[in-house]
């Protein structure tokens, strides 16, 4: 019983010690046209889990999440009826989810990222640029990519509203 509370206690500390010396930032915005204009909009809850300081790509993780119901395009109608059955449908879908399957280098610093999207109840393997930045200040990634909402049963077609949704993804995890 001693150890397991010193064990609890022990990974406490060492994520307190942690997220006192790490400092993330995500962010996961979007652009679509709708009527010939640019509708812009971003995720308020998103999460990425990584390993980039590993040595070996053939190691590498990286999950995304995104919580759908924080979809945020200044307009809160409109969030309300994306959330609706119409589109993302929330209450049954309510997350999407971004996993690596592969890692292939082109360059220093530039990847193409084979991942699982998977949207409502559809998983679709996507090629994604990347470039990842790892130094001792610590890592940063930035992408972007577009994909066809309608793959994704993402509302209908439509001739006011474009079927190509541009996505750019920034995260960084600062060392302290």
């Amino acid at each position: 019983m001693k150890s397991t509370i010193g064990l609890i206690v022990s990974l406490l500390l060492v994520h307190s010690v942690f997220a006192q010396q790490a400092e993330t930032r995500l962010s996961v915005d979007f652009k679509i046209r709708n009527l010939g204009i640019h509708v812009s909009g971003h995720f308020d809850t998103t999460a990425i889990t990584t390993n980039f300081d590993h040595e070996d790509i053939s190691q590498w993780v990286l999950y995304g999440h995104v919580a759908v119901p924080s979809i945020s395009t200044g307009n809160s109608k409109r969030d309300i009826h994306l959330n609706s059955e119409d589109y993302f449908d929330s209450k049954n879908y309510p997350e999407i989810n971004l996993v690596a399957t592969n890692f292939e280098e082109l360059t220093k610093n530039k990847y193409t990222v084979t991942f699982d999207l998977t949207i409502k109840k559809t998983t679709k393997s996507i090629r994604v640029p990347i470039e990842i930045i790892v130094s001792k200040e610590g890592t940063t990634l930035r992408s972007y990519f577009e994909i066809n909402r309608l793959d994704f049963e993402v509302g209908e077609s439509s001739f006011a509203l474009s079927n190509t949704v541009k996505i750019t993804v920034k995260y960084s995890l600062k060392n302290e």
